[in-house]
């Protein structure tokens, strides 16, 4: 799951279940605030905790993300109205991705649902969305109530997290499997996780256990603790947009800065062949009237800013929105927002002052974007809609 924006105010950010435990092993001591809850940005070095990641396993405080356990007769039925995910396709342990749309089809907010039994489901957004899930369950038998105070959340991922979860004694479900239990009378789940190209495991238990689960898996799993700014960098890798960074929610952004999931790449995850949710008809009807494009580029510099312009043919074509250093490609990997028009796989990049100048940059191909296309053309082939 992706972290949304950071809090441009945060007067007292509230302590996440994990904090003191990610506190110890932060030596680097650099922290900001998500959804109101402290996160921390490094542990130690962004690029330590990187190689971890990509070499062996790390643990991450995903606390301050949004979830929200859903019962009732109605629950698959509201969950595939609420989002794009296909909630009523869903057996017992299974997970989908979706999207949270406005009626006009604009993107609010990113989705996972989890069906963790015949009863229960996870729903998990980097945002909350209390107010809305209550206005959305009207007249259906569906109660989403919001865990995210009652529980603490772990990450773990990398090639090496199952081993570090058997290493840590912790009976996991399969690989492709959600599943719940009680832990002291609480309600505990393990759901799969995949960030970017990463397998993972993400683990809800009583936030009373989280420093004993935490230390576990730290003394016998072996894992390495990891920061928002070496995810940051994980994230760019795959091409997952970030919430409030990369696009405005559509409920908060002016006419103009709406997206549409067509715009954000991310078509594959609300398509529009799919159920009743909320939105598609105002989606099916800007479908063909996409104005910008979110890509990702691998930019020949070492440094890169947000906001920076992006020139296609010479011309100003819109604006890098978030950026960071890949050592995987030894450049920097950034998500433009660009004009729709534009169709160009080469660009040029503004660089600041003192240098004042253009570097090039390609488009990048991520895992994200892999879906995309993929999507494209089997709805290309298969229907009489052409994306």
């Amino acid at each position: 799951m992706i972290f949304p924006a950071a809090d441009i105010i945060a007067d007292a950010p509230r302590p996440t279940p994990l904090f003191s435990a990610a506190a110890s092993a932060s030596n680097a001591n650099i922290w900001t605030s998500i959804n109101g809850w402290s996160a921390s940005r490094v542990m130690t070095s962004i690029e330590s905790e990187y190689e971890a990641a990509k070499a062996g396993a790390v643990i991450a405080d995903l606390g301050p993300i949004a979830r929200y356990a859903v019962r009732g007769s109605d629950a698959p039925a509201f969950l595939a109205r609420v989002t794009t995910a296909p909630a009523q396709r869903l057996d017992p342990g299974d997970s989908a991705r979706g999207l949270v749309l406005d009626d006009r089809g604009g993107v609010i907010d990113l989705a996972e649902v989890s069906r963790l039994s015949s009863d229960l489901f996870l729903l998990t957004t980097p945002t909350a969305h209390a107010r809305r899930l209550k206005m959305a369950a009207r007249g259906m038998d569906a109660i989403a109530d919001d865990i995210t105070e009652q529980v603490a959340v772990l990450g773990i991922f990398g090639p090496e997290a199952s081993e570090a979860l058997s290493a840590a004694g912790l009976k996991m479900p399969g690989d492709i499997v959600a599943a719940s239990g009680m832990v002291r009378g609480v309600e505990t789940a393990a759901r799969p996780i995949q960030f970017g190209a990463l397998p993972g495991v993400e683990l809800i238990f009583p936030k009373e256990e989280a420093l004993t689960v935490w230390g576990r898996l730290l003394r016998r799993g072996k894992v390495t603790p990891i920061g928002l700014d070496a995810l940051e960098v994980l994230r760019l890798e795959s091409g997952a947009p970030r919430p409030g960074v990369d696009f405005i929610a559509a409920d908060r952004a002016r006419p103009g800065a709406v997206r549409t999931p067509f715009e954000l790449g991310l078509a594959h995850l609300a398509p529009l062949d799919r159920g009743g949710f909320n939105g598609r008809r105002g989606l099916r009807r800007r479908a063909l009237e996409s104005k910008r494009r979110l890509i990702t580029l691998s930019i020949d510099d070492d440094a890169s800013m947000p906001g920076a312009a992006v020139f296609a043919q010479g011309k100003s074509v819109g604006r890098i929105t978030s950026c960071a250093w890949s050592p995987a490609i030894r450049r920097v990997v950034a998500f433009a927002d660009i004009s729709g028009d534009c169709a160009d796989t080469n660009y040029e990049i503004a660089i600041p002052a003192p240098a004042d100048g253009r570097v090039t940059a390609r488009v990048f191909e991520t895992a994200e974007s892999a879906l995309a296309l993929d999507f494209r053309r089997s709805q290309n082939a298969a229907t009489d809609f052409r994306l």
